[in-house]
């Protein structure tokens, strides 16, 4: 069984699917950095302070947006937009499921990094990050690629 990485470069639907998190990531990061931003900003801290206070507050944030959002909803904003959700390989992903595959975003600056690329370059499923595997859940499409194929295959039949 190939690694993550070399099956990315073969496999547009993995592709398709790790841009479709890197999306969702974005869109995750803006909900959660520019209230910090804005707040940083507001009480005017010194440069080096608002570095300090943005990095410790921002991984704070977005581990408590992510672990709410994942556990109750089973998706962040960036997940809903980009047609993602979290998956447990027990069903319903669980609080602590939760809670421990955003561990690493309260240093998202070192953390997360490393996380993608040990998921990229292990064995196992190639949609998941290193800690998806180790607590059992991963981020599935919300729109399977089997409904686009079968959508696919009905327009060629139709010019038949």
């Amino acid at each position: 069984m190939p690694i993550a990485i070399e099956m990315l470069f073969r496999n547009g639907i993995l592709r398709s699917h790790w841009l479709k998190r890197a999306a969702a990531g974005l869109i995750d990061i803006l909900t959660v950095f520019v209230p910090v931003w804005a707040v940083g900003s507001t009480f005017g801290f010194g440069r080096l302070y608002f570095e300090l206070f943005a990095g410790v507050s921002s991984g704070v944030c977005w581990f408590i947006y992510s672990t709410a959002s994942e556990y109750f909803y089973g998706y962040t904003l960036g997940k809903k937009i980009t047609g993602l959700r979290v998956s447990s390989e027990k069903g319903q992903i669980s609080l602590h499921e939760a809670v421990f595959r955003n561990i690493t975003k309260l240093f998202w600056y070192i953390l997360l990094p490393l996380d993608v690329i040990l998921g990229l370059f292990t064995y196992g499923d190639p949609r998941q990050r290193f800690t998806d595997r180790v607590f059992g859940t991963t981020v599935v499409s919300t729109h399977p690629a089997s409904s686009m194929i079968k959508v696919k295959l009905r327009h060629i039949r139709s010019y038949e």
